[in-house]
């Protein structure tokens, strides 16, 4: 008897909590439909964080919801910042999401900032920002890091900013004593790659580098000039190095001239437009050989054999050598082409026909 009344018991209860539970989640469904959360937004985020079923609206989802709108998330923006990152609905209003957006508005200042930011990053609400990036902000702002650039770093590479601290102190020294200035533009880009690798990485990539026949002086000017170039992996390094060398015929010291050259893609960019554009630029060159002023220009192809001009350039040839020179036209390589047109500026030469290409 006893037995029976226990289990009639547990299951009133068990269909009581499945009522509360339901009745919650039906409320929890109308608050999001009311803040402009489609039938897509909702499923993506309860895929994501079921749990949000869960949640009491007036004390959890209402609150949050009226803070975000009040700054800057509204209409879509609002489902779109909770479903890109449901975590914000389980962190605390005001020990989390309220330090994290005032933090964020000490550096960007306004509501469309930080809202441009957090659409491009809305991990950002959830982090501890206090204990990283504020000592990280503050120690590039100390070291003259101008406004505008730790702006940008924010909105577009906050990652940056949440490395360890010593991490960013041991960066920024390294780029300093490389020459950089901290007011400069590439300072920060010098800083996001050197603070994005391990030493042991950086020291294979000089000697990677190296192999290629530059000395290290050679290898770090490039850095300073070109921060990018080093943040392309080892394979890629090799296999633009294969084509520039192999395919173009370049030399080394032409490459590194122009540390940009390492960070065009190869098989998608440089080699189907160099396939393209060597046979035209050729014809182009060959048909104003006698001429002592030389014009050319680097066509886009947009579609089938449909041609628009790129870039128009004018050089002055060596005037009676010229013909000579044309005669020694090699039509595999457009890198030997400019060569042998301009042996003494071979390597701006060369660098405007690879941009012109690669940019197209």
């Amino acid at each position: 008897m006893w037995d029976s009344l226990e289990s009639a018991l547990s299951d009133s209860r068990k269909r009581q909590v499945d009522e509360n539970h339901l009745q919650r989640a039906q409320s929890v469904l109308e608050v999001l439909k009311a803040h402009n959360f489609t039938d897509t937004h909702v499923a993506r985020l309860i895929s994501k964080q079921p749990q949000v079923l869960h949640c009491r609206v007036s004390e959890n989802l209402q609150p949050k919801f009226e803070y975000l709108m009040k700054n800057g998330f509204v209409g879509e923006l609002l489902p779109e910042l909770i479903v890109s990152n449901p975590i914000i609905l389980r962190r605390a209003l005001d020990t989390q999401i309220k330090p994290s957006f005032e933090l964020l508005r000490s550096y960007l200042y306004s509501n469309d900032k930080i809202v441009s930011a957090m659409k491009r990053s809305s991990w950002l609400l959830t982090f501890n920002l206090k204990g990283t990036m504020q000592p990280n902000m503050d120690f590039l702002k100390k070291e003259g890091v101008p406004p505008h650039i730790l702006e940008n770093l924010i909105k577009s590479h906050p990652r940056t900013l949440m490395q360890k601290h010593h991490r960013m102190v041991y960066a920024v020294n390294t780029v300093k004593n490389l020459g950089l200035k901290s007011t400069s533009g590439m300072f920060i880009h010098a800083v996001r790659v050197m603070i994005s690798m391990s030493e042991y990485t950086w020291k294979k990539k000089i000697e990677l580098m190296k192999s290629f026949g530059w000395c290290e002086e050679e290898i770090l000017s490039a850095f300073v000039r070109e921060p990018l170039c080093l943040a392309c992996s080892e394979e890629k390094i090799k296999n633009v190095m294969d084509f520039y060398m192999n395919t173009m015929k370049l030399e080394p010291h032409t490459i590194i001239a122009y540390p940009k050259f390492l960070m065009y893609a190869v098989d998608k960019r440089l080699r189907p437009r160099y396939a393209d554009e060597v046979p035209g630029l050729l014809e182009m060159y060959v048909g104003a050989k006698k001429s002592k002023k030389l014009e050319y220009e680097i066509h886009q192809p947009k579609k089938h054999n449909d041609v628009a001009s790129k870039t128009s350039c004018s050089y002055i040839t060596s005037g009676s050598n010229s013909e000579g020179i044309f005669q020694q036209l090699d039509s595999s390589s457009l890198g030997t082409v400019f060569m042998l047109l301009w042996p003494c500026k071979e390597a701006q030469v060369v660098c405007m026909v690879v941009e012109a290409i690669a940019d197209s």
